[in-house]
């Protein structure tokens, strides 16, 4: 068996619509990915990863091992579910998604399967690997508090089931063990349904992409100016260019709101290479060029070949006009 070629499958269908690893990314949960990097990687913009990291590819191993435990510690069966399970019979074929595993309940079926388009039980299973630093996003084991990348992956899997409860297995930091179990809750997940579907929809349908949420977002989206375009700064954006002056001048920058006030600003600026107000420069975005030695070829080549062996780059630089810090 192919191992690379299913999973490349896999990977494929998941373009086809929003599976439950999706979620936290659209309401802004995920530490991984933003809406923005969601939705080029749901319309092909994305940037092809040739293999997965070490962190995904232990998880992926692991999951039969935290799925056997969980059993053992609980009593209960679990079963592989195999199909992708979506909202077809509603109409809504792009809400996909592939689960862990699901949970046998004796009084509904001795095992599951699927009867009349629906699996015979009403529990369903998370398996996690999670790294020593994360385990203080964990509340008590038994209850629902893990984290909302996660609490929202399980809310998804049960819109799509329509199971009661669903529990979430996790090793954190290869030796600690804990179950959590989270109750349904048709009010958010509505709640989320109706935000995931808007993102689908007024995005991925309608190839636009969502406003950025973090610098990196800006720089992939208006990662070259325009020479000459200016934008009009508004009293808002004056006002954040001083706080901003007076931000980067403390001691301590409160890097946090540093990048919250520049992301304003870039996302209005977007290709501009220079914000002004009255005339007068505000800020400028504009490309910067660099050279670096390429030490990989370097340690190749003669020290003397450095001139054929470098190579240039270009990134916007963001900065407040000197002359207008003269004024705040």
């Amino acid at each position: 068996m192919n191992t690379q070629v299913n999973r490349d499958q896999f990977l494929a269908g998941r373009k086809k619509g929003i599976g439950g690893s999706d979620v936290a990314a659209i309401l802004g949960f995920s530490p991984y990915k933003s809406p923005y990097q969601l939705w080029l990687d749901k319309t092909g913009r994305g940037e092809r990863k040739e293999s997965q990291n070490e962190s995904a590819h232990f998880g992926n191993l692991l999951e039969d091992v935290v799925a056997k435990e969980f059993s053992r510690r609980s009593g209960m069966k679990v079963q592989r579910v195999t199909q992708q399970l979506s909202l077809a019979e509603f109409g809504e074929t792009w809400a996909i998604g592939n689960i862990d595993r699901a949970v046998v309940n004796p009084e509904i079926a001795g095992r599951v399967f699927f009867k009349d388009g629906k699996l015979t039980t009403d529990q369903g299973l998370e398996c996690k690997t999670a790294s020593e630093y994360l385990s203080k996003l964990f509340g008590e084991e038994g209850t629902d508090q893990i984290p909302d990348y996660y609490l929202t992956q399980c809310l998804w899997y049960m819109k799509l089931t329509g199971f009661q409860v669903w529990h979430l297995a996790v090793l954190i930091g290869g030796n600690k063990f804990r179950m959590y179990r989270i109750e349904r809750d048709d009010d958010l997940i509505e709640s989320i349904f109706k935000q995931v579907k808007a993102f689908w929809f007024n995005h991925v349908i309608a190839d636009v992409p969502p406003d950025p949420t973090c610098f990196d977002d800006v720089l992939h989206r208006w990662s070259n100016h325009v020479v000459g375009k200016q934008v009009e700064a508004d009293f808002e954006h004056i006002k954040l260019a001083e706080e901003l002056i007076t931000v980067q001048g403390r001691q301590k920058a409160d890097k946090a709101r540093e990048d919250e006030i520049k992301l304003k600003i870039v996302s209005t600026m977007q290709d501009a290479e220079m914000m002004i107000s009255q005339g007068k420069s505000i800020c400028t975005y504009k490309e910067q060029s660099s050279t670096r030695i390429d030490s990989t070829l370097l340690k190749k080549e003669e020290p003397d070949l450095f001139a054929k062996y470098s190579k240039t780059s270009s990134t916007r630089v963001f900065r407040i006009s000197n002359k207008f810090k003269e004024t705040v």
